[in-house]
């Protein structure tokens, strides 16, 4: 490689592990008439359950949102970035693709709230294929013979798959 492909390799890999090291709970979106908004959707559901759940509250979420729930909404949550537990975490995935009786018939005894962010592009609904796979992994009764979990997830035209509805 030649000092210009270094260099760019450089300022990309600077750019990215900026922009990783702070992450974003508030945003700015447009509107479908122009109008520029602040969405702070994670910031007040984060209040909320600190205003309104008991200090010792345990809420089940993805492991994604775990430290934030701990430092602002200041909760115990069930996992965060740095859970290695595999099988902790396949836990988690299967209870939040599963349907609501059997995921309630487990999340009841680990859990006293669930948090889950709906509203698009990278919200539980999109990572939900991921979460089904890693529960497949160690719960192989989710996918039964689809060791990668492919039907869970959504067609070509974005409709949900029979298994996920």
């Amino acid at each position: 490689y030649g000092i210009s492909e270094w260099t760019n390799f450089f300022s990309y890999s600077h750019k990215f592990a900026e922009q990783s090291s702070s992450p974003q709970i508030m945003f700015r979106a447009q509107l479908r008439s122009g109008e520029q908004i602040i969405v702070d959707d994670y910031r007040e559901g984060y209040f909320w359950l600190r205003d309104n759940t008991p200090e010792d509250a345990r809420v089940l979420s993805w492991w994604d949102y775990g430290y934030q729930i701990t430092g602002i909404g200041n909760r115990t949550t069930l996992a965060d970035g740095n859970t290695w537990n595999h099988e902790h975490i396949a836990t988690l995935g299967r209870i939040l693709t599963s349907p609501e009786k059997r995921a309630h018939n487990i999340a009841k005894h680990v859990a006293d709230y669930v948090l889950v962010w709906s509203g698009g592009g990278g919200d539980d609904l999109a990572k939900s294929p991921h979460m089904a796979r890693i529960g497949n992994s160690i719960y192989s009764d989710m996918c039964p013979g689809d060791p990668t979990c492919r039907q869970f997830g959504f067609n070509r035209d974005g409709t949900p798959t029979k298994m996920m509805r």
